[in-house]
């Protein structure tokens, strides 16, 4: 073997040596990162008198809708349960598989759910051109609201659009324009939030603050409304 190729063959070697601690660095700033926000989560359940569990997996198939009975080896982790004025929620880490072996892609999304202590037709809204993913569930229809700055720039879809209509009056509908971003689901007798990713723990606070305001901004006639329509 010459020289040169001698030298070629260390460069290569130092190079895959250098790789392999890349990754190894890599995966562990990844664990370190994981076991630190688990550790936030668990911190911020014990400060609030809220409960963290590792895992919860009667929260997998809690919820109807995208993203939920997707895949296969669906997880729901990193769980925190509680209330949030005087309404109780789960938020988590949601998880599913699609494909097998080398072609397999990992989907981790954050969920935020808020009770709101009676079941509700379902009610999807968002910015209009990013919603679509989160209601392939629905049956129903985009709805118009009737208010033009509102229809441009959300998309409201429900199949049910009196309920719509008496739930986005202008109290609901200022608190999105001031969250243009935002995309919410009303299902069974939940509000969803739900965003690729996972959250960090300060975002859990924010986001049920966000979403406590939505439904106390919903008029008191709807809830009576949709209490009276409760099976009995």
């Amino acid at each position: 073997m010459g020289v040169v190729a001698v030298f070629l063959f260390g460069l290569l070697a130092l190079a895959v040596v250098a790789l392999v601690v890349l990754l190894v660095l890599a995966v562990a700033a990844g664990t370190k990162r994981a076991a630190e926000r688990r550790q936030g989560l668990a911190a911020l359940a014990h400060h609030r008198e809220w409960e963290y569990r590792p895992s919860d997996p009667g929260l997998v198939d809690r919820f109807t809708g995208a993203p939920f009975g997707r895949g296969h080896g669906r997880r729901a982790d990193n769980v925190l349960l509680g209330r949030y004025d005087g309404r109780s929620f789960a938020a988590f880490d949601y998880q599913y598989t699609t494909g097998s072996g080398e072609d397999s892609s990992r989907h981790a999304y954050s969920v935020v759910a808020l009770s709101l202590g009676v079941r509700a037709p379902e009610l999807a809204v968002g910015p209009t051109g990013t919603l679509r993913r989160w209601v392939d569930s629905l049956t129903g229809r985009d709805i118009e609201i009737g208010d033009p700055v509102f229809d441009a720039a959300f998309t409201v879809h429900s199949p049910a659009p009196a309920f719509a209509a008496d739930v986005l009056l202008s109290d609901v509908r200022d608190v999105m324009r001031h969250h243009p971003a935002l995309s919410w689901r009303i299902t069974g007798d939940s509000l969803l939030v739900i965003r690729s990713g996972a959250h960090a723990p300060a975002e859990i606070d924010a986001k049920l603050h966000l979403m406590d305001a939505l439904l106390d901004r919903i008029p008191g006639h709807v809830w009576d409304r949709l209490q009276g329509e409760q099976p009995r």
